[in-house]
């Protein structure tokens, strides 16, 4: 540790600009990581909040609920459950058009979206998408569809937003309403479905199936996440090409140290000591870079990090960053001494 440390301030601009590098690096990452999971969050939040492990839907080769059809016979012919009714809508406020995923649930089950304060559903009022706040829209604003007027009792305690729109969820006695005399419905929810008879028309998909099938998601989410893997193996190749210029470039020195009796152990520790330094220092300066910028991103970009996803990134980052420096290791083996010094001609 002495050593390392006694080179970095010998040579601060040297391991300051690989700081630097790192710094950008651990940025870029957790920058597009909270784009990948602020778009995941805008697109599918109304499933993956969702208290719902199994989906009862209606047979197809993709499991997209706005295009499974039950009617009032197929829900009878499941026992238990409870139905959901969805419907991409454009709903009017103000003179304004907003596109609205609309979901209708029974108020009294354990799939209902909690609320920010209790309230009780009547017939066409709805607990709406937090996110609609920074539109303005407050409890008591009133919304127009087909010739009813909607009210908005209260908003939802968590995120629920389904194909990039804003979720807003009603009663089951609203959708029969709306529906008329034959109500269709998009699936029964269930907490757990094993073993269960289901009718031939009918399937039974998980909730991975069902947020893996909702339109864009999978191919937004493999390739952001695409390209987060290749930004770690690119900081891989790039922090073991500064390491390694570095250490060919000390190999004089290493030379010396081995010369007069130094451990190949001891070099080897004194350069993993320094390549964590430099990486846990540019993995936090990255840190707060990515913090601040947070801070400046438009609130209309859909960008969502936690403490959870900094951690496993910056963790990924010093793992590239130590196998990087595994070519470096090897120099320092493999020196000879005489030839670092010049003895052998």
């Amino acid at each position: 540790m002495f050593l390392a440390w006694k080179e970095i301030r010998y040579a601060k601009m040297k391991f300051l600009l690989i700081t630097g590098i790192i710094t950008l690096i651990t940025s870029l990452v957790l920058s597009i990581s909270g784009l990948a999971n602020g778009l995941s969050v805008d697109n599918a939040s109304a499933i993956k909040n969702m208290t719902a492990d199994t989906y009862v839907v209606e047979k197809s080769d993709t499991h997209q609920l706005e295009r499974s059809n039950m009617t009032a016979e197929d829900i009878a012919a499941v026992k238990g459950g409870s139905p959901l009714g969805l419907r991409m809508v454009e709903m009017v406020h103000e003179g304004k058009a907003l596109n609205i995923s609309l979901f209708a649930l029974d108020p009294t089950s354990s799939f209902m979206p909690a609320s920010e304060e209790s309230v009780e559903l009547a017939p066409y009022e709805m607990l709406a998408d937090p996110s609609l706040k920074k539109e303005g829209i407050q409890p008591g604003d009133t919304f127009t569809y087909q010739g009813k007027t909607w009210t908005i009792r209260g908003f939802t305690e968590k995120r629920f937003s389904y194909g990039h729109t804003p979720a807003m969820f009603t009663s089951m006695e609203t959708w029969k309403d709306l529906n008329g005399d034959t109500p269709v419905y998009q699936a029964l929810l269930f907490t757990d479905k094993e073993g269960a008879d289901i009718p031939l028309n009918l399937d039974a998909a998980s909730k991975k199936d069902i947020l893996s099938n909702v339109p864009g998601y999978s191919a937004e989410q493999g390739s952001l996440k695409m390209m987060v893997v290749f930004l770690l193996i690119i900081s891989a190749i790039v922090l073991a090409t500064f390491f390694y210029v570095m250490t060919l470039q000390k190999l004089h020195q290493y030379g010396v140290l081995k010369a007069i009796g130094t451990k190949a152990g001891i070099l080897l520790r004194a350069l993993f000591a320094q390549i964590s330094i430099l990486s846990i220092l540019g993995i936090l300066a990255g840190n707060i870079l990515t913090y601040g910028l947070t801070h400046i991103i438009p609130g209309n970009v859909p960008f969502d990090i936690s403490i959870g996803m900094v951690l496993l990134n910056s963790g990924l980052i010093l793992a590239m960053a130590w196998i990087g420096s595994l070519l470096s290791f090897r120099s320092i083996t493999k020196v000879d001494p005489l030839e670092a010094i010049g003895g052998v001609k």
